[in-house]
């Protein structure tokens, strides 16, 4: 493979060898070539099944074929631009390249004028938009607390609204449900003047995230092909959850985690060969007194450290979930 590389000139905290790369990535298809995944969604499975893959309709298990997942990777591009509203924050990936987005989705905001610890509000995320936007060092925004005070059925528009009218930088977003993932990107398209002037300049990123252990669900499966479809960047993030969703150890919650990625990639680059992606993680350990997710342990940064790595060998930008 004439992409998968190693860089035996980074400096800084690597937890993965070169052997264990290649490892990683013989378990990883032997994985998806033998066991498969979970893909749930006829219209995915159909694509999936006409690329060559082994598709069971009754059980919705996808066995994937070792030269269609590296042909996937091969076809995600390397380095691509995160637009702006305003060209001026344009931010570049890939490569070496760090670029910063803030973190979320908050459900509770300590008031700045009273001080009191309330549920967070539409106001409340236009607000932190704005801020954002004005911080030189925060490049991409996303949802960093939800509108908790709207029709919850359609919160995710009102978001997108509310964050549209005070930002001038790129937006992640995930979204539920079709629908309202086109109503999305419709809104998207208006303010670049059309589909087409979109995907010249595409000013939001999509969200998917798999469902460890090995499923991707029909709504992600569905944000999936809509996104590649009009050709928006996809950030593809698997939050496993070692000890809990994903093997107990490490070197076993990178491999499942992954495949999991890697489906969502196949399934992406099918519908358009070369769109970009984001190879994401938000992975940590599970707290066995309390059954929580600790995104501070220490284990969230070896995983995010080791992903940042895969990234490298595959040529992949990624995108790294901690505080």
């Amino acid at each position: 493979m004439s992409k998968f590389r190693y860089e035996d000139d980074i400096h800084g905290y690597c937890i993965l060898r070169n052997e264990d790369l290649d490892a990683l990535h013989e378990a990883t298809l032997q994985l998806m070539e033998e066991y498969g995944l979970q893909i749930h969604g006829k219209e995915a499975l159909d694509i999936l099944a006409g690329a060559g893959c082994e598709v069971d309709y009754d059980t919705d298990r996808v066995k994937f074929p070792r030269n269609l997942v590296n042909d996937a990777i091969e076809s995600c591009p390397e380095e691509y631009t995160l637009c702006g509203r305003n060209p001026k924050n344009d931010t570049v990936i890939g490569g070496k390249r760090v670029a910063y987005k803030n973190f979320g989705t908050g459900v509770f905001i300590l008031d700045p004028y009273t001080g009191e610890r309330r549920e967070s509000t539409k106001e409340d995320l236009g607000n932190v938009a704005r801020f954002c936007d004005y911080m030189e060092a925060c490049n991409v925004f996303s949802i960093a607390v939800t509108a908790g005070d709207v029709n919850q059925k359609v919160r995710s528009l009102h978001e997108a609204e509310v964050v549209f009218n005070n930002l001038t930088k790129n937006f992640a977003h995930d979204l539920e449900g079709v629908k309202n993932t086109q109503r999305f990107i419709d809104m998207a398209a208006a303010i670049q003047g059309g589909y087409d002037k979109l995907r010249e300049r595409p000013i939001i990123t999509m969200g998917a995230c798999p469902n460890s252990p090995l499923e991707i669900n029909e709504n992600e499966t569905s944000i999936i092909k809509l996104s590649a479809e009009h050709g928006l960047p996809i950030d593809i993030l698997s939050m496993g959850l070692c000890g809990g969703t994903t093997p107990v150890t490490l070197a076993g919650t990178l491999v499942t985690t992954n495949a999991e990625i890697l489906g969502g990639i196949v399934l992406a680059q099918i519908v358009n060969k070369g769109n970009p992606i984001l190879y994401g993680t938000s992975t940590t350990i599970m707290d066995m007194k309390t059954a929580q997710s600790p995104v501070g342990a220490p284990e969230h940064a070896m995983c995010g450290a080791a992903v940042g790595q895969i990234g490298h060998y595959y040529g992949i930008p990624t995108n790294v979930g901690g505080t």
